[in-house]
């Protein structure tokens, strides 16, 4: 396999260093030779490693982002829950969507700590990390979390951790900030980001390669 040219350094393969790239498509292969190939791997179902059984979770439950950092996994997650109705109807109103928390150790063996952070029921014994309220005038969507730990070298301690949700009104991607990936600040009030469909799980992160915040979204 022969990478693409570099376009700043004609005939110059593009330079990866060491850093690992995973080839989706051609864009850095410029030919494929001998027994070499693109091929799509598929999946392997293993065990069960987290199942949303809380009250304040249910069979909505869903866009999981995982990272490790440090010796810790963390994990955060849409949670919600649709109550089907006779004859078939999803009432998908019901219950109010949240995002949670979970960590572990391993990467298999996960555990939902009590933050104590939000009131569910009457009750702070569970793994909240985010819940609805007004922003301004904005109205965030907790249930639609794209959560990472920003590696840019001059990011502040206090804001290592970062999250966009959507927004609902007025439309768009909303920007948070944390210290200790459980208690969120929002960076503004209004969205960041305004173009874009966002009724998906939109997703951000810190490119060393390129050293920028990058955040594609479902248009």
């Amino acid at each position: 396999m022969r990478l693409r040219p570099d376009a700043g350094q004609a005939g110059s393969p593009v330079d990866i260093g060491s850093r690992r790239e995973l080839f989706v498509d051609d864009f850095l292969i410029e030919r494929i030779m001998g027994g070499a190939g693109l091929r799509l791997h598929h999946p392997e179902p293993r065990e069960i490693v987290l199942v949303h059984d809380a009250p304040w979770e249910g069979s909505g439950s869903g866009y999981h982002s995982i990272f490790r950092d440090g010796d810790l996994y963390r994990m955060y997650y849409k949670a919600w829950h649709l109550d089907v109705q006779p004859p078939g109807q999803v009432n998908m109103d019901s219950h109010p969507l949240y995002c949670c928390y979970a960590e572990s150790d391993d990467g298999l063996h996960w555990r939902k700590p009590d933050l104590g952070l939000f009131e569910f029921r009457g009750s702070r014994k569970n793994n909240i990390t985010m819940a609805p309220g007004k922003v301004g005038a904005a109205d965030p969507d907790p249930g639609h979390p794209a959560v990472f730990k920003d590696e840019n070298p001059d990011c502040p301690p206090g804001a290592c951790y970062k999250a966009i949700l959507r927004s609902n009104n007025p439309h768009g991607l909303l920007a948070y900030s944390s210290a200790d990936g459980l208690r969120w600040t929002p960076l503004s009030e209004t969205p960041v980001i305004t173009d874009g469909a966002f009724d998906s799980q939109n997703l951000a992160f810190w490119d060393a390669a390129c050293a920028q915040l990058l955040g594609p979204s479902f248009s």
